[in-house]
């Protein structure tokens, strides 16, 4: 990882979130439940899970962050320190059991590899897609960072919200707020530091994690196939119990696109049962 810093460490950050609790059984004296938090793509926030959250929340404790730099969370600089500092103080003050289950897409997806990779002991399991380290063109692009940062922000300045809502498929039903969020987060002060960090990200980052059960997961449509086998090998090396799966519908982004699959593949993965049939294994002889 990129050993360069935007702004000095701090402690204890507190990033913003939103908190979903299972109902109240007044039979049940044990009124604990296992906690889900959910980690966003880059330029967007904690919005982008509102039709996956309430599909877990009966079971689940959940949490729907903002990332560091990103909408409710913008006056923290985006680093993988300050995600890294900002996630441990959040399970460790607001999770009872202080260890989560995590569930990241693209950026958050990274954000969870590189938590459990400093923080395995606060991690019951990861569940990421769209995060498998980039080679070829798509590393080279996202090395390009204040160049590709002033792309997306004058895309975002210029797209209307049907534009947006267009861009992403037919079958993605808007939801209400999440443009204008992700509008207000494509700016170069949020994505140039994304962008740094991501291109930084390597095999060997992943091979230091031990000790976490993690599925990668990689959209069809969009995502490097290639790249999602090969971190899944990666992860399997150092724990059998990793693995990797395409779904192969889906977009980059498809938290939107298929959410009840999304759900149904984090419940699976949580709960340590076969993933769904959509879910086709990656790793040779793996179901």
């Amino acid at each position: 990882m990129s050993s360069e810093e935007p702004t000095p460490k701090q402690a204890d950050l507190e990033i913003a979130y939103t908190r979903l609790s299972p109902p109240q059984n007044p039979g049940n004296t044990d009124s604990s439940h296992p906690t889900i938090i959910f980690l966003h793509g880059g330029e967007s926030c904690h919005l982008e899970f509102s039709r996956i959250a309430p599909l877990l929340a009966d079971d689940y404790e959940i949490l729907l962050v903002d990332l560091p730099g990103h909408s409710r969370s913008k006056a923290i600089p985006f680093s993988f320190d300050n995600a890294t500092n900002a996630l441990s103080y959040l399970i460790t003050t607001q999770v009872q059991e202080r260890k989560a289950h995590l569930v990241g897409l693209s950026l958050g997806g990274f954000v969870g590899l590189e938590f459990a990779r400093r923080c395995p002991d606060l991690v019951l399991s990861l569940w990421c897609t769209g995060c498998a380290p980039f080679t070829g063109y798509r590393h080279w692009l996202t090395s390009q960072s204040r160049l590709l940062s002033g792309i997306i922000t004058l895309a975002g300045r210029l797209a209307t919200e049907k534009i947006f809502w267009a861009s992403l498929g037919a079958d993605v039903d808007p939801i209400p707020g999440l443009c204008a969020e992700v509008q207000s987060n494509q700016t170069m002060t949020v994505l140039k530091p994304v962008f740094d960090e991501l291109a930084s990200v390597t095999m060997d980052d992943l091979a230091a994690i031990h000790g976490v059960r993690i599925a990668i997961i990689a959209g069809g449509k969009q995502d490097n196939v290639a790249n999602t086998t090969a971190a899944g090998k990666v992860l399997r090396s150092k724990n059998p119990d990793c693995n990797a799966f395409v779904v192969r519908k889906a977009i980059h982004w498809w938290s939107l696109q298929l959410p009840e699959v999304f759900a149904q593949g984090v419940r699976a993965w949580v709960e340590g049962r076969e993933m769904p049939d959509v879910y086709e294994p990656l790793l040779t002889g793996e179901s």
